[in-house]
């Protein structure tokens, strides 16, 4: 870690869990606080966690749909010491 890195303290949260109930809820809660990053959740590799947040910020499949339209909620995969991670923000609808 670089000198300047801060250190960021936080507890472990529960698993984010993905049935389409629980996902509408999590989109749900970032269009109440627009602009904050919330953890979706871990993946088991880089590739898995980059896919799932293209998912999210496309708002293509089916399943997806809760983060309609296609632009309205930002993503980041990050891997933190082996943890393949994802973030969502909602920034607003997108004029198309």
């Amino acid at each position: 870690m670089p000198d300047n890195q801060p250190v960021t303290f936080e507890q472990p949260g529960h698993p984010v869990p993905r049935s389409p109930d629980a996902i509408t809820a999590f989109a749900s809660a970032l269009r109440e606080q627009p602009g904050q990053w919330a953890l979706f959740g871990t993946h088991r590799n880089s590739a898995c966690a980059r896919q799932n947040a293209y998912q999210i910020r496309t708002a293509r499949g089916p399943k997806d749909q809760v983060f309609a339209p296609a632009g309205s909620f930002e993503t980041l995969s990050r891997t933190l010491f082996g943890e393949h991670r994802v973030y969502v923000r909602f920034v607003g609808a997108t004029d198309v």
